[in-house]
């Protein structure tokens, strides 16, 4: 006679899927960092004021009987071509015949291609600002007595008033954004110097508007996204995706025609394709086919820095 766990057979709970993993699009700060800006053709050029003739002071007397004195503005171009990126995943038709929720299993495959494509975007960013040959300027505080978590030598507000220096001076513009690495962040929070500005009014800890007033900037992006460096199958090695940095830029949000803003997304969408980043799903069954049903997304960009003056890198931050 069967008794105790012989009367029950397990199968997976219908209404519980352990997700131990962060699966929020709202890690990535990609998109903020380059504003996309919808460009009509796949690759193009686009033009760039110089600054000096805008910037110089020019002769503006003027003689009886002569005529002004003439100014001269140059003009450079840059051009763009916008990669495809995709990313796709198939489902055994047979999976999706038997699964008790078939909507479960798809939703979690487009949750799987939408953050493999907004990663990939998230680490190509990364990458491309925390170097500083594509910087206005930049500092290194690898192995020095000022890296920010030596909170004795180091002075925080000093390093970003120079960055704001370098892009003043060289633009007459101010940044209004500073790109942290989470690590970073979570250091200056409490870094002595910052906590003594309101010893009076905060706990042990700063807040972002507090943080915002301290640096003269008007937003705080925080690099929290993390990646897996394992080969795929092995245990997973997690590290962040931004490294120790503290970038200043300018950045505007609204495109215009005349834009002063550290980088844009040149993002293409051919006329027919559905927008970026939508998954679509199609079935493929019969002879000769997987009989699998593939749901796959994508877009086309290209992350162009249009304007290095207006940025200042103080990379690894923490030495």
């Amino acid at each position: 006679m069967a008794t105790g766990r012989q009367l029950h057979i397990d199968v997976p709970l219908t209404n519980m899927t352990v997700a131990a993993f962060n699966s929020g699009m709202d890690q990535f700060i990609a998109q903020k960092v380059f504003p996309v800006v919808p460009v009509d053709k796949q690759s193009n050029k686009y033009y760039t004021l110089t600054a000096d003739a805008f910037l110089r002071q020019h002769d503006t007397r003027r003689s009886p009987k002569s005529v002004a004195n003439k100014v001269e503005f140059s003009v450079s171009s840059d051009s763009y071509f916008a990669n495809e990126y995709a990313l796709g995943h198939d489902i055994p038709l047979q999976d999706l015949a038997n699964a008790d929720t078939a909507l479960t299993v798809r939703q979690n495959g487009t949750t799987l291609v939408q953050l493999g494509l907004l990663r990939d975007l998230e680490i190509r960013v990364a990458n491309k600002i925390t170097s500083g040959t594509n910087l206005g300027s930049y500092v290194s505080l690898s192995g020095a007595a000022g890296a920010w978590k030596n909170f004795a030598n180091s002075d925080p507000i000093g390093d970003i008033t120079s960055g704001h220096a370098f892009i003043r001076n060289g633009t007459g513009l101010m940044a209004n954004t500073l790109i942290l690495d989470y690590d970073t962040l979570t250091i200056a929070r409490r870094h002595p110097a910052l906590l003594d500005m309101y010893k009076y009014t905060s706990g042990g800890e700063l807040t972002d508007a507090q943080l915002m007033q301290v640096f003269k900037v008007q937003q705080i992006l925080s690099g929290n996204g993390v990646k897996s460096v394992a080969i795929e199958g092995q245990t997973s090695s997690i590290t962040n995706i931004w490294p120790n940095c503290a970038v200043l830029a300018r950045i505007e949000n609204a495109v215009s025609l005349q834009t002063a803003t550290f980088g844009l997304g040149m993002r293409w969408t051919p006329e027919g394709f559905p927008a970026p980043f939508t998954v679509g799903r199609q079935a493929f069954t019969g002879p000769g086919t997987a009989n699998v049903e593939t749901l796959e997304g994508g877009y086309w960009q290209d992350e162009k820095i249009v304007a290095k003056a207006l940025s200042y890198g103080i990379l690894n931050t923490l030495g």
